[in-house]
């Protein structure tokens, strides 16, 4: 008599028996970081063939198989990589991987694989599992905080204790808005007055620095400062006023009030000249030191003496038309009459047009038969047939065309816009860049001036800005020409610095450049390559893994990367204790993955992995379980019972 019964439920205990231990080992490991729960399942055991299946014959139907099995045995046990719940810690080299991968460690000889970040750096400035030594593997960066391949993993062992050297900048570059303001206008309340004007000579062709003081006397007293011309060869009458322009940028005593332009009365001659006029107004200037600007230059000492302007006075010599009209410019004005009705005309300049000419124009369009002139505060006025001044009107004059670099200078004055910035040189010391940004009369067009620790430098510390008519950047030409850089030698023993210094778009680093719109000013330096020298001073792990340093200079740097390791069946991993896991002949060769490039995994710093357990289907499979022991044991015992019987027959 053969009773299989017995051993199959023997099999069915035993197999249960297994899956009791791998639901206690989940349960076991249910705040273990990082686990991974795992799964026992089954399949039957060979079975034993009773009667085999037989086919049809004539009329009679075939018949099936007879089997009886013989029990169940362990299929596999397997390892559930669903992703675990994090919990941040606040410790910076507490590491969660949020997606597949893991981290790779090593001996030194052998890698190991883990879910559970729970890493610190050692003595020597590795990352390490200080619960079993081993050191976290992924790339170093070199000296610039770039990496190379990653196939080459190392250990991941940094010098605390780093130091950055200074390093001199070598570019600073500007970006951002310039407010222009309003369009220059003129209104009825502009008091027309001569400007001071001192005459100069031809563009000078090649000279070195020059240097002259500006003195501005009214009736408030005497205001003035040194303008430096900067060394350069001066071709042109324009580029010759426009490293005047720039010069006299510089100076926050003299930019606003003081302009040079192309003299109108003896062309290709410069002259300075004042933005404002009246009574008592007067420019002169002077040699700096023992220099002799003024001659080299050709320029005198003592300015004309402003006045209030009659109608006799020419529209160039006023101090309100800040660049000389071209003949052909277009004044063009509107305003209201007493009864608010509108009225409005242009002006076409002329050689030679004078105040009353202008004014002749005005009273044409406002009609009325009233005539033009200006009265004895040099203001317009109107005055009817009868002999009366004509009140309550308005006007506003503006520029219609300056396509040829004539300009007004109406009652707001030119925009200046300052910046300061910090440079470094060769021993990472600091040094104060200061950028004057001032607004020509001429629409469109700025100057700049620069200092560095107050100083003037040596080259390239001013020059113009043009922007087109849709307030993008045209040009930014330093005074000596395109290209020049700038050029200043700090005090000590150390290198000159030599400075690409634009406002230029630089698209290659994401620069824009500077732009000339009607909106609030936020021109500044976006891109300064400098820096003094610094201690590493605190680490961080991005979210691709790059560990990256903070220095007290304020630097980053990328110091190295922690790398992930892929599986195509992670499956196929053996579970060695200690939360590691290596790789098997079944797992395939590991793909070393950069996280969030590579691999859509990222590591979460301050967060670690929590066992992915679920409690309650592990309290379900335990329940389980234990009815498939129960019901196996009922198994052996009745079979026990039925053997017993057996023996008891021959009683």
């Amino acid at each position: 008599m053969a009773l299989n019964s017995l051993f199959t439920g023997l099999s069915g205990i035993q197999a249960h028996q297994t899956r009791t231990n791998v639901v206690a080992d989940n349960i076991a490991n249910i705040n273990t970081t990082g686990f991974k729960a795992r799964r026992a399942s089954f399949e039957d055991q060979l079975a034993q063939t009773l009667k085999e299946a037989t086919g049809q014959e004539g009329g009679v139907s075939g018949t099936n198989p007879s089997q009886a099995g013989t029990g169940v045995r362990l299929k596999s046990i397997d390892t559930t990589f669903t992703q675990g719940s994090l919990q941040n810690t606040g410790r910076g080299t507490d590491l969660a991987i949020e997606g597949d991968g893991f981290f790779i460690l090593s001996d030194g000889l052998n890698r190991f694989y883990t879910r559970d970040g729970g890493f610190a750096f050692d003595a020597l400035g590795q990352l390490i599992n200080p619960s079993n030594g081993l050191v976290v593997q992924g790339n170093l960066a070199n000296n610039e905080g770039s990496f190379g391949a990653t196939t080459g993993l190392q250990n991941l062992q940094l010098d605390l204790n780093q130091e950055i050297p200074g390093v001199a900048t070598t570019r600073v570059n500007l970006s951002g808005n310039i407010d222009p303001g309003p369009v220059s206008s003129l209104d009825t309340g502009t008091e027309f007055a001569t400007a001071s004007t001192i005459a100069g000579g031809a563009a000078p062709g090649v000279i070195t620095a020059q240097q002259i003081e500006l003195n501005i006397t009214t009736p408030d007293g005497i205001t003035g400062g040194i303008i430096t011309l900067p060394a350069a060869n001066y071709q042109t009458t324009q580029q010759y006023v426009d490293g005047l322009n720039a010069a006299i940028a510089g100076n926050d005593r003299l930019a606003g009030k003081v302009i040079a332009q192309e003299n109108p009365a003896a062309a290709g001659t410069v002259e300075f000249r004042t933005a404002f006029g009246g009574p008592s107004v007067q420019l002169n200037a002077v040699d700096v030191g023992t220099g002799t600007a003024l001659a080299t230059l050709g320029f005198g000492t003592t300015g004309t003496s402003s006045a209030v302007a009659t109608g006799a006075t020419e529209l160039n010599t006023l101090a309100q038309v800040g660049s000389a009209l071209q003949v052909g410019d277009v004044l063009r004005f509107s305003g209201t009459r007493a009864d608010g009705t509108a009225y409005n005309g242009t002006f076409t300049a002329a050689a030679g047009s004078t105040l009353q000419e202008f004014t002749d124009a005005v009273a044409n369009a406002f009609g009325d038969d009233v005539t033009g002139g200006v009265d004895l505060t040099g203001k317009i006025q109107l005055v009817d047939s009868a002999g009366a001044s004509v009140s309550g009107f308005t006007i506003n004059i503006s520029l219609e065309d300056d396509a040829t670099g004539s300009g007004l200078v109406g009652a707001d004055s030119l925009q200046t816009h300052k910046i300061s910035t910090t440079i470094f040189d060769s021993q990472g010391r600091k040094h104060v860049m200061n950028i004057t940004l001032s607004e020509s009369p001429v629409a469109n067009k700025w100057a700049y001036s620069l200092t560095v620790d107050n100083q003037i430098p040596t080259a390239a510390g001013s020059g113009t800005v043009i922007f087109d008519e849709d307030g993008t950047i045209r040009s930014f030409t330093p005074t000596e020409g395109e290209g020049t850089l700038l050029e200043f030698n700090p005090d000590g023993d150390v290198q000159g610095l030599r400075i690409d210094f634009s406002g230029l778009s630089r698209p290659e680093r994401g620069i824009n450049g500077l732009t000339q719109f009607s909106a609030p000013s936020t021109a500044d330096v976006v891109d300064q390559n400098g820096r003094a020298s610094g201690r590493l001073d605190n680490v961080f792990i991005r979210t691709d893994g790059v560990i990256e340093g903070r220095f007290t200079n304020g630097e980053t740097l990328n110091m190295a990367r922690i790398n992930l390791a892929n599986f195509n069946n992670e499956g196929g991993l053996r579970r060695l204790g200690g939360n590691l896991f290596s790789e098997t002949e079944n797992t395939g060769n590991p793909l070393i993955e950069i996280a969030g490039k590579t691999i859509e995994s990222v590591i979460v710093a301050e967060s670690l992995e929590l066992s992915n357990v679920d409690l309650a289907q592990e309290f379900t499979e335990l329940i389980t379980s234990q009815r498939g022991f129960q019901a196996n044991a009922r198994i052996v015992t009745t079979t026990d019972q039925i053997l017993a019987e057996t023996v008891n027959l021959k009683q």
